[in-house]
């Protein structure tokens, strides 16, 4: 079992390669299709995740704060732009309301900032567009009738220039 990292010109190589018999691929779905085409025709097997969105599942015996902490880091890390964002949390509905009683609280106290400060806990989203393609689903949400936990706009107390997005939490949501 190796890891391979590279550019494009990378996994085709790997990929059509005879000595490699199994490709695993975390990425776009262009991409993934590009894969498969490529080892369909060497019958090589494939595993991808493309996008799945990665779910939490919380249940009533679990320790709620090491959930919520779980759930923070798996959406809020790295600004959210992560490929394995847990965008999704799915929570036993006994436990429900607490759970997001203690996520709403931990999600304001994040510190929004420069992140060159040390005192930082979240940074801003790469570009404009990504803030606007943030704010736009933020809408969409709302739109949609989810329920707008906190967060949702861009954040009044940063100094710093940047493109900020405040960590939001909706709740009550479809797939």
């Amino acid at each position: 079992y190796n890891v391979i990292q590279g550019d494009r010109t990378t996994g085709p190589l790997l990929v059509e390669h005879p000595d490699v018999a199994k490709v695993s691929l975390t990425g776009s779905v262009p991409t993934g299709r590009k894969v498969a085409a490529a080892a369909a025709g060497r019958l090589k097997h494939v595993t991808m995740e493309l996008g799945g969105k990665s779910p939490l599942i919380v249940f009533s015996d679990a320790d709620l704060d090491s959930a919520v902490g779980g759930a923070m880091l798996g959406n809020f890390y790295s600004t959210g732009q992560v490929c394995s964002n847990g965008t999704r949390v799915f929570v036993e509905k006994r436990v429900k309301d607490e759970f997001l009683s203690r996520l709403k609280a931990r999600t304001e106290a994040i510190r929004i900032g420069d992140p060159l400060d040390a005192a930082t806990q979240m940074g801003p989203v790469i570009n404009r567009a990504q803030q606007e393609k943030i704010l736009a689903y933020i809408d969409k949400g709302r739109a949609e009738g989810a329920t707008l936990v906190t967060g949702g706009a861009i954040p009044n107390s940063v100094s710093a220039e940047g493109c900020y997005v405040q960590p939001t939490v909706f709740s009550d949501v479809t797939d």
